[in-house]
């Protein structure tokens, strides 16, 4: 029986998902096949197993104050940092511990709102118009910007996931609130015109030796309202979404055409959420880049690919298993 490291928490802004996303992950595992080894990373940094503090060495071995287990594999079931951001898939890396999800660089190129851009639009894809800043000493260039798009933008953190650091602006007195704010998550901040449109995600992965695209679906936020981090996991979230959405297979065909561009240029590997916004005029914009999407009862990822015809359970097992003998 092999042992695999389930990690989760990662103590930012995504820790309580991580959590559900882990025991989703706990549901689909072949306990006959993987011994689960549950690591915490707490909301303070420490790393505990068994409510012991431990580490992982370059060994592969996790260590506490009793004893070495040797770790076979890993599933960092972690959105945002240290996971998407890169930190953990660079630490796999370099010391050979097989994984799932993105490496180290496209973790990094994904999760940067800016550099997922640039890549997506060195390779003809479009994106929602932008512009990005370093320091608050450029607020003269954003209130450009903002009059430019008839003030009406979002403002976004570049390093942060599920809608965090994400700021509807129609005043200068919010576009300036919001930026500060964003520059506390991030050293980065994105602005964005608004566009008015739908909102779709579609599921990537790989199964049986090919990458698969499942159709859309639709998210309907209430009111004028954008998709916010209450929306996407409070029980309360009026959010509704349309699992298989309605849409032209022209535009479809051209959201999958992207999302492949997407999957090759930024070498993203095993699985991935791509999200666009279909606007009035027919284009369309691929929005963001998920490298660990949420795995709850009520995520859109493993949902998509159920509709899509493969089971979660046999798309982890496929991975699980080739991870194993890798």
């Amino acid at each position: 029986m092999k042992n695999l490291l389930l990690i989760y928490g990662g103590g930012g802004t995504e820790h309580e998902v991580s959590l559900r996303s882990a025991q989703y992950f706990k549901d689909q595992i072949d306990t006959n096949k993987f011994k689960i080894i549950e690591v915490e990373i707490t909301k303070k940094g420490r790393w505990e197993y068994e409510r012991q503090e431990c580490f992982l060495n370059l060994k592969k071995q996790l260590v506490t104050n009793d004893e070495l287990i040797e770790i076979d594999l890993a599933i960092p079931s972690i959105h945002g940092f240290p996971n998407e951001s890169g930190q953990l898939p660079a630490m796999f890396e370099l010391m050979g511990l097989p994984f799932l999800g993105c490496g180290q660089e496209a973790s990094v190129l994904c999760f940067n709102k800016m550099s997922t851009k640039l890549w997506l639009e060195n390779a003809g894809i479009k994106t929602t118009p932008f512009i990005c800043l370093t320091s608050m000493k450029h607020i003269s260039k954003a209130e450009d910007f903002f009059v430019k798009n008839k003030n009406d933008v979002f403002v976004k953190a570049s390093n942060q996931g599920s809608s965090v650091g994400c700021y509807h602006c129609q005043t200068k007195e919010e576009l300036v609130f919001a930026i500060s704010e964003a520059f506390t998550l991030s050293p980065f901040v994105v602005l964005e015109k608004k566009i008015s449109g739908r909102e779709f995600e579609l599921s990537c992965f790989e199964y049986d030796s090919k990458i698969h695209f499942t159709h859309p679906c639709e998210i309907f936020a209430p009111g004028e309202n954008f998709y916010t981090y209450e929306q996407k996991y409070s029980n309360k979230s009026q959010t509704k979404v349309e699992t298989i959405a309605k849409i032209p297979k022209d535009v479809v065909t051209e959201m999958k055409r992207q999302a492949e561009i997407a999957f090759d240029i930024l070498k993203i590997r095993h699985l991935s959420r791509i999200d666009f916004f279909l606007c009035q005029s027919g284009n369309v914009y691929l929005n963001e880049i998920n490298t660990m999407p949420g795995h709850t009862k009520i995520s859109m990822f493993p949902v998509m690919m159920e509709n899509y015809g493969v089971k979660y359970s046999d798309f982890l097992a496929e991975h699980l298993l080739s991870l194993s003998n890798s």
